[in-house]
């Protein structure tokens, strides 16, 4: 063998006794441990900064959307024929109930009326004249019976022309808002015609529906916050639970009765926060939710040992800085910076964001998690 195919044996020898040296000492397993020139080991572990938090009861809402109605309305129709004489309260007045809110012509009914009261009056005297000859015994019975209807006769045809009058005059059934006004000045309306609309706001009525898997947490008198679309909040309490769902949609009706002494006008979309239950929650950003290899929603957390684990979460509340999720440990230690990088089951090194608020627990030594 020549010297150059010596020197290369040697080096192949040497190769293969410094890999088996290699192999022994990790185990058979690819170590990340790396030495630097002292022999130190150096931790390779992903780094990521956590905070830790502890739950708090809050109290979970069912979010649902609606409308806000008037609580009453009405379509006022004519009684009585005749032309419109006046129109008292224009359209968006507010009028008391019983107030006059329209007029309709009295045409004859002013002289049919004198004639009914006249003819009254005849037939109260005829009716007492019969009454004292009844008692001198020069008229029967019978005689006195019949003036006696035809007293009762002329009464009811009094009354009728009183209460025909009456219809005339077009009042507010109860206390709102002329919303229409359908018909004109001087316009000739039939019986059953369309004269205004008038609509009760107070209280206004929030019209929404809940799941089915909610309906269960609803009582009547629970107080709930609505916002109508223009930001504006409210309180308000529910008044009717709809025994029965949708069949199409599964929903159950809810109605929520709000004061409205502040003049709150109907139709307009809502948005109901009704309470639900009390729930254990976290508060944290919405940037920290991420996604598990099936694609389900939830949060990264380090554990006690320093291995990142996941965990499904609901959110509860939000609002423009956060959100109440549950599904978490009572004690929580959320990775906040660096879970794009940290693998579900895997060990990493931690930074606290606030060590002032962090929990009185070693961290694991690198060793210790190999």
């Amino acid at each position: 063998m020549n010297k150059s195919t010596g020197i290369a044996f040697g080096v192949c020898v040497a190769l293969v006794l410094w890999m088996a040296s290699g192999m022994l000492m990790g185990g058979g397993e690819l170590s990340d441990v790396v030495t630097n020139d002292n022999d130190n080991v150096i931790d390779n572990r992903v780094l990521v900064e956590v905070t830790d938090m502890l739950a708090e009861e809050v109290t979970s809402y069912i979010i649902a959307n609606g409308s806000a109605r008037p609580d009453r309305e009405v379509l006022l129709r004519a009684e009585t024929s005749g032309q419109i004489d006046s129109i008292l309260v224009n359209e968006g007045s507010y009028v008391d109930a019983g107030s006059v809110i329209m007029r309709i012509k009295m045409d004859d009914r002013a002289i049919r009326e004198e004639q009914a009261s006249i003819n009254l009056q005849e037939k109260q005297r005829l009716y007492e004249a019969q009454v004292n000859l009844h008692e001198r015994g020069f008229v029967s019975t019978s005689e006195l019976d019949t003036a006696l209807t035809q007293l009762k006769l002329a009464e009811v045809e009094l009354e009728r022309i009183h209460l025909e009058i009456e219809k005339t005059y077009i009042r507010a059934p109860f206390g709102g808002y002329i919303e229409e006004n359908i018909v004109d000045l001087g316009e000739y309306v039939g019986l059953g015609n369309e004269l205004t609309r008038i609509v009760d706001n107070d209280p206004l009525v929030v019209n929404t529906y809940v799941s089915q898997n909610d309906v269960e947490f609803l009582a009547l008198g629970v107080e709930a916050k609505v916002e109508l679309v223009n930001g504006r909040q409210t309180v308000g309490q529910i008044r009717y639970i709809s025994p029965r769902a949708n069949e199409a949609t599964r929903t159950f009706r809810v109605e929520i009765a709000v004061s409205n002494t502040e003049g709150l006008r109907a139709g307009s979309s809502v948005t109901a926060r009704i309470p639900r239950q009390q729930v254990t929650a976290h508060y944290l950003s919405a940037g920290l939710l991420t996604l598990n290899e099936e694609g389900d929603i939830g949060i990264k957390t380090v554990n006690l040992e320093g291995v990142v684990e996941f965990y499904l979460v609901k959110i509860e509340l939000s609002d423009a800085n956060g959100m109440w999720i549950s599904g978490l440990p009572e004690r929580a230690r959320v990775i906040t910076i660096g879970q794009g990088f940290a693998g579900i089951g895997e060990a990493v090194r931690i930074t606290v964001a606030d060590p002032e608020m962090a929990w009185d627990v070693p961290q694991p030594r690198y060793s210790e998690l190999r």
